[in-house]
């Protein structure tokens, strides 16, 4: 993702942990405070796109689980607001890919493995489904 303000490549890590100590009469209490991610270049608060890519990948792991209950267009439906959030996200295009393949969409499903491509060469499903798409159109034509 990228940093709305300066345009810097972000990827999600867990927040800088700090400490605060409270006292109250008898007794003492260590609490940690994460404080808010921030871009390393501009130090722009960065919790508003944090949290859209939290949702984004919650949307994203319904929809696998779906897809392991064949409920294909409701896995498709859920990996969609996914994409809607978060649509540079490779793994993302690969899901929306075996779905439409999965529906007999084909030319959608090239699309999208396509896309993850584009967002990560090296992405395994989106790799293997298109190489697997080249040999069946080979086979076929021979």
């Amino acid at each position: 993702m990228k940093c709305p303000v300066c345009e810097a490549i972000y990827r999600p890590t867990k927040g800088n942990k700090g400490s605060l100590e409270q006292r109250n009469n008898d007794y003492t209490e260590e609490s940690t405070i994460l404080s808010p991610p921030t871009c390393k270049r501009c130090k722009v608060d960065l919790s508003d796109l944090l949290r859209l890519h939290d949702q984004a990948i919650w949307y994203h792991r319904e929809g696998l689980d779906l897809l392991s209950q064949e409920l294909y267009s409701e896995a498709a439906a859920h990996n969609n607001q996914a994409l809607a959030l978060y649509s540079s996200n490779a793994d993302f295009h690969a899901l929306a890919g075996k779905l439409w393949a999965l529906q007999g969409e084909f030319p959608e499903a090239i699309a999208s493995w396509q896309q993850a491509i584009k967002f990560n060469p090296e992405n395994a499903i989106a790799c293997d489904c298109l190489q697997m798409i080249k040999l069946m159109a080979t086979n076929h034509h021979t």
